[in-house]
């Protein structure tokens, strides 16, 4: 789509520079952010229905601009929240892997207006409690509970945060609605954009399928462990759970007092 060259082209900001060109917003010191130029070069370039490329980005807007995929995963989740809908090849599987096709145009986010004029959705406390709640106060990623540590991690504090098990730019393609049994409990490190990556999770059927396959004794554990919210853990798995998180020195003296005891 040709870029308009003319007298009033929208295209250009108050000081004549290509909105996606501007390192400075207009009239201030403040940088113009990567976000705002990535949105204005898909506008003035792209129809919706027609793709784009990393590649045609980078050329575009420099390196700078697509850097390491999580970053630009963060910026095109900002656009879905105010309305862009950029499905890619996960979302798509005629699309070619690193092509997204635009299928929605949403805020026009260079403009200082538009943007701070739109609230994007963000879920309520009430929400959020509800939601952490019935997942038992644990990332169901990961299992951590807010402010253990992780693993290797000693002197981290996990902190839990809501997210999407399917992205929400995702159902929009789909013609499918949102709703809370979508959300669920995700620490920040699981929280993070490569889930905007990664396939569906599995569906109810195709765990069943797997679950069908396990002998009874099984299924009576797992069972359990469903009911309680967690898997059970043994005195071993406690125990394991402290000494992880010694220092490398008692690990060290915990190490050799056990090698020691198998000896013995």
């Amino acid at each position: 789509m040709p870029v308009d060259t003319s007298e009033h082209d929208e295209s250009r900001a108050p000081n004549g520079t290509y909105w996606w060109e501007l390192t400075h917003r207009p009239g201030s010191n403040k940088p113009f952010g990567q976000t705002a130029r990535i949105a204005a070069w898909i506008w003035f370039h792209k129809d919706v229905g027609e793709t784009f490329t990393m590649n045609e980005l980078r050329d575009a807007l420099g390196p700078d601009i697509v850097g390491k995929s999580e970053h630009l995963n963060r910026r095109f989740r900002t656009l879905r929240e105010v309305g862009w809908v950029l499905p890619s090849n996960k979302d798509d599987g005629s699309l070619r892997p690193d092509t997204y096709r635009v299928q929605v145009k949403g805020v026009r986010y260079w403009l200082d207006e538009e943007r701070k004029a739109h609230k994007p959705f963000r879920p309520s406390a009430r929400t959020r409690r509800i939601v952490i709640e019935r997942d038992g106060g644990r990332c169901v990623v990961c299992g951590v509970a807010a402010g253990e540590p992780y693993p290797g991690e000693p002197d981290s504090k996990a902190r839990l945060t809501i997210g999407h098990r399917v992205p929400q730019e995702r159902l929009r393609a789909r013609g499918a609605a949102d709703n809370i049994d979508n959300w669920r409990t995700e620490c920040a490190q699981c929280n993070e954009t490569v889930r905007d990556e990664l396939p569906d999770p599995d569906q109810y059927d195709e765990v069943l399928a797997q679950v069908r396959r396990l002998n009874k004794e099984s299924k009576t554990v797992l069972l359990d462990w469903l009911q309680r919210g967690e898997r059970t853990r043994s005195n071993l798995d406690r125990a394991y759970d402290r000494a992880r998180i010694l220092t490398h020195n008692e690990r060290a003296d915990l190490i050799k007092y056990l090698t020691g005891f198998g000896q013995g």
